[in-house]
C-alpha cells in the first residue's frame, strides 16, 4: 500500500516539475527514521531543498537580466569601516527595499572612488536575490542609446523608453557626469516622469548634490524648467552620503 501510494505521489510531483521533492521523499521513506517524523516536519524536510533551489535560479535569472557587471559586490560591506564612512542607519533601511514599496527614490553621493558604483551594485544583487525586476545601466550608455533611438527609430525609441519607464527598480550610475543638449534632457525628463507616473524607484550614485545638476545636466538655459522636474521627483526619497576616511 505505501509504495503504490509513493509511486502515486512520486507521479504527481513529476507533474508538478518538483523533482528534489520527490528526491528528498524517496530518501526519507526509506530511512530507518521516517516513522519519526511528525507531517509538519515531514512536509518541511521534503520541500525544502526545492525551495531553496527554486530561490537561487530566480536569483540567478534575475542577476542576469540586470545586466550587472560587478557581481562580487557584498550588501554587507555597506557599513562604516575599511576607509568608508556611511550614514548607517540610512543604509540599513534602504536595504530593506521598502522604498520600492513606497515609489520612492534613493540617491547615493559622494566624490570620485568613495564607493559609490560599489555601493549600487552590491544593492542591485540583493535587490535581485530579493526577487525585484532591477536594471543596472550607467548614466551616458542610457541616454546614449535612446537620443540616438529616438533620431534614427522612432518606434524603438518608444518600446526602449516604455521598458525602462515600466523596470521595477532602475540603477543608473555616474548620474549627471556627462552635459547633455536640449533634446537629450527632454528624454531624461520623460523617463524620470513616466517613472514616476508608474510608481517605479530608482537608485542612483552622483558627485554633484541636487542642488548642483543644473549646470551638470546640461548648461542650456532653455532646459531649467526640465531639470527642475528630473530633481525634484528623483529626490524624493532616500539620500546616502558616503565619505572616504584617512
Amino acid at each position: 500500500m505505501l509504495k503504490k501510494t509513493l509511486n502515486s505521489i512520486n507521479e504527481m510531483l513529476d507533474v508538478l516539475g518538483l523533482p528534489l521533492v520527490s528526491q528528498r521523499l524517496n530518501e526519507i521513506v526509506k530511512s530507518p527514521d521516517f516513522s519519526n517524523y511528525s507531517p509538519m516536519q515531514l512536509i518541511l524536510e521534503i520541500l525544502q531543498q526545492q525551495y531553496l533551489d527554486t530561490l537561487n535560479k530566480r536569483f540567478e535569472v534575475n542577476l542576469r537580466l540586470s545586466s550587472l557587471i560587478n557581481k562580487s559586490a557584498l550588501a554587507d560591506n555597506l557599513k562604516t569601516g575599511n576607509g568608508r564612512n556611511y550614514n548607517d542607519s540610512t543604509v540599513d533601511q534602504v536595504l530593506t527595499f521598502s522604498f520600492v514599496e513606497n515609489r520612492q527614490n534613493v540617491g547615493v553621493y559622494g566624490i570620485t572612488d568613495a564607493g559609490k558604483s560599489y555601493f549600487l551594485a552590491a544593492c542591485c544583487i540583493e535587490a535581485c536575490r530579493q526577487n525585484f525586476r532591477c536594471k543596472f545601466v550607467d548614466y551616458s550608455d542610457l541616454l546614449d542609446e535612446l537620443t540616438i533611438l529616438q533620431r534614427e527609430d522612432l518606434t524603438r525609441y518608444r518600446k526602449r523608453i516604455k521598458y525602462y519607464s515600466r523596470i521595477q527598480l532602475l540603477f543608473i550610475d555616474d548620474f549627471a557626469i556627462n552635459r547633455y543638449p536640449e533634446e537629450t534632457v527632454n528624454i531624461l525628463y520623460h523617463l524620470i516622469k513616466m517613472r514616476t507616473d508608474h510608481g517605479t524607484s530608482t537608485m542612483f550614485s552622483c558627485q554633484y548634490s541636487p542642488d548642483e545638476w543644473g549646470k551638470h545636466i546640461s548648461d542650456d538655459s532653455s532646459c531649467y524648467g526640465k531639470l527642475d522636474g528630473i530633481r525634484r521627483r528623483l529626490t524624493n526619497g532616500y539620500t546616502v552620503l558616503i565619505r572616504k576616511t584617512e
